[in-house]
């Protein structure tokens, strides 16, 4: 009478196993990945000879001086986000006036081309 139950548990088990297994697959390859990742921005970073500032620059990034956290307002993840993407414009537009936008353009071209390289 509980033959089925038994089955069933039985398969219960069989693809528990299996789903730890596949987790642990799962998480090493996205280690993996993530690591590869890391070692493609750097390459990209060595081979264009940036610095981390300037790649902080061309990527938008503004590092916040400290305030004291009774006087500073807390801002959610979305208006660091909208304040990242203000501030990624502005430098946008601001290097399409500047002399040096020329420069800025064949950079952009030659990191476009190494990443499609790279994929």
């Amino acid at each position: 009478m509980f033959e089925k139950l038994q089955r069933i548990r039985v398969e219960v088990e069989r693809n528990g196993k299996r789903l730890e297994e596949d987790q642990k697959k799962y998480d090493d390859s996205l280690a993996r990945l993530k690591a590869e990742e890391a070692t493609t921005v750097l390459g990209v970073v060595e081979i264009l000879n940036l610095t981390p500032e300037r790649a902080a620059e061309l990527l938008g990034y503004h590092e916040e001086t400290k305030t004291s956290p009774s006087k500073s307002k807390k801002k959610s993840p979305s208006e660091k986000k909208d304040e990242a993407t203000k501030s990624w414009s502005a430098s946008d537009n601001s290097s399409e006036t500047s002399d040096d936008s020329n420069d800025q353009n064949t950079t952009n071209v030659g990191m476009e081309d190494i990443l499609n390289e790279s994929y």
